[in-house]
């Protein structure tokens, strides 16, 4: 391979990179907009989302509100590995959140992905309201 071919390609790669990136920043700042107008908090993108100390791709401010119980790992993916994003979203989560992985791919709608016990939990709090 050519000096110039094998140039080509690195900036080709890390393009494709940076896109992948804004596309996953855009993910999370749209489902952090979401939660924020329909549960009317202080949601937010992680800052240096992946990065720093902070785990989670959102941050909810609000330490009262039901989703601050949630450590949120965003995907935007064509070819999600759903057990790599469920692994590091389980070493992700601080002490006493629930890990749940938020996903889509182009031109779908967004998905939730959370252990079994935990979706079942869940349900028996929801059961637990209705009875009120």
């Amino acid at each position: 391979m050519t000096k110039s071919l094998v140039k080509r390609l690195e900036t080709y790669l890390n393009k494709m990179t940076l896109n992948a990136q804004k596309k996953g920043k855009r993910f999370e700042l749209s489902i952090a907009n979401k939660l924020k107008e329909l549960f009317k908090i202080p949601v937010r993108r992680t800052p240096l989302s992946g990065g720093m100390d902070f785990k989670g791709d959102i941050i909810c401010i609000d330490d009262r509100s039901i989703l601050s119980d949630f450590s949120f790992e965003c995907k935007n993916q064509e070819k999600l590995n759903i057990w790599k994003a469920l692994l590091q979203s389980r070493n992700d989560a601080p002490r006493g959140k629930t890990p749940l992985v938020v996903f889509t791919k182009n031109h779908e709608l967004d998905y939730v992905a959370i252990e079994f016990n935990d979706f079942i939990n869940l349900l028996l709090e929801l059961e637990d309201l209705r009875s009120i």
